[in-house]
């Protein structure tokens, strides 16, 4: 059988759930049974980390040699191609017997273009989840001008290299675009699907007392979660009492968005919980009358989609990844201007009066559905 190998950073764990959506198109290309799928994560040189099972799938671990804080990529590189080989043998996969390696995120397109290099015959796949195709704000040194140079040389020499580029939404390929200085083989657009095994609609589980919200991410500026704390703050002061929000996530700015609600008198309205359990979020989901993330610089968040799948309707930013996926005559209800508290505030009551909107989707977003269109598109 044909060997299709994925490169990735992000993948799951016992203890670190990032990257489901990784996982779960590992398990969707499986499934076509016309590869044997190996997934390879990298690990810096000085971990500990072993390889490990998660959901069915074996991931192997291999060193990677780096400065940190994205400080001068590419000084290691040979190093780092020369232990994932090292890895390749040790575990009876003969770089001459590989057929499509698959790699997540610029920072490792090298390994890819490395096996390219030793079997020309590989076909390269670039997977890109965010508009910073090539890292310029990554690391501690991102804003001197010297480091963005470097980094972005870097990444087009890497992407110039690969045989197809994905992205997540046309979006993000757009990104990709904008920079002319890189040679685009070939592009496909690969939504992040969902898996409709893990989340669908269960009734019985929302509370007839109050309008239940919720939102999922890492409080980061760009999520912009204190947009949805002054719409909801807006609502309250409109007399609409019977709202509940409750966030899931952690990071730098969640003092902040708890300090806000804290200071406003808003405790009793606002949750604030720690990352949930992949397996947990559909049940989370079906407990929501509405889904809200208005993030202003997304490629594509899973979440959305998610939601959707248990029958959940959402509100997201216009010019985002997710208004690709959204009929074009709900958009006045489902998409707003970024930082608009005002706008969601609007959107926010229209589902209040409006619970039985139906979500939909001009497209079908199950990963198996999707995979198989990729799979087709990448064997023609």
């Amino acid at each position: 059988m044909k060997v299709y190998l994925v490169i990735t950073p992000f993948f799951p764990t016992l203890t670190s759930f990032r990257g489901p959506f990784v996982c779960d198109q590992v398990k969707a290309i499986a499934q076509t049974g016309k590869y044997r799928v190996v997934v390879f994560k990298p690990k810096p040189w000085y971990s500990k980390g072993k390889d490990y099972e998660y959901d069915g799938v074996k991931v192997f671990r291999f060193s990677t040699f780096e400065l940190p804080s994205n400080i001068l990529p590419g000084l290691f590189d040979k190093l780092s191609s020369w232990s994932m080989e090292r890895k390749l043998k040790s575990i009876g996969v003969p770089v001459k017997d590989i057929d499509v390696v698959h790699a997540h995120v610029t920072g490792t397109g090298f390994l890819v273009n490395a096996l390219k290099r030793k079997s020309p015959k590989i076909k390269t796949i670039l997977q890109h989840h965010g508009f910073d195709v090539l890292s310029l704000t990554s690391g501690r040194f991102y804003q001197y001008k010297w480091h963005s140079r470097w980094v972005k040389k870097y990444g087009i020499r890497v992407c110039n290299f690969i045989d197809l580029h994905v992205g997540v939404s046309a979006k993000t390929l757009e990104y990709l675009r904008n920079n002319s200085e890189i040679k685009i083989n070939d592009s496909f657009v690969l939504y992040n699907g969902v898996d409709t095994s893990k989340f669908y609609p269960v009734k019985g589980l929302k509370d007839p007392d109050h309008f239940t919200i919720g939102c999922i991410g890492n409080f980061w500026e760009i999520k912009d979660q204190i947009t949805l704390i002054k719409a909801v703050e807006k609502l309250i002061q409109e007399g609409i009492n019977n709202l509940r929000v409750i966030f899931i996530g952690s990071g730098a700015l969640l003092q902040r968005c708890k300090d806000y609600v804290a200071e406003y008198d808003l405790d009793r309205y606002f949750e604030f919980r720690a990352e949930v359990l992949h397996r947990d979020l559909c049940r989370f989901y079906n407990t929501l009358d509405l889904f809200v993330l208005p993030s202003y610089y997304e490629a594509l968040g899973c979440v959305y989609t998610e939601a959707y799948a248990c029958g959940i309707p959402f509100i997201g930013i216009e010019g985002q990844g997710i208004e690709e996926l959204v009929l074009k005559e709900n958009r006045q209800y489902q998409l707003i201007k970024s930082s608009d508290a005002r706008e969601l505030t609007e959107k926010i009551k229209y589902f209040i009066n409006h619970r039985n909107f139906k979500p939909q989707l001009n497209r079908d977003i199950g990963i198996n559905i999707l995979i198989k269109d990729f799979i087709n598109f990448l064997e023609t």
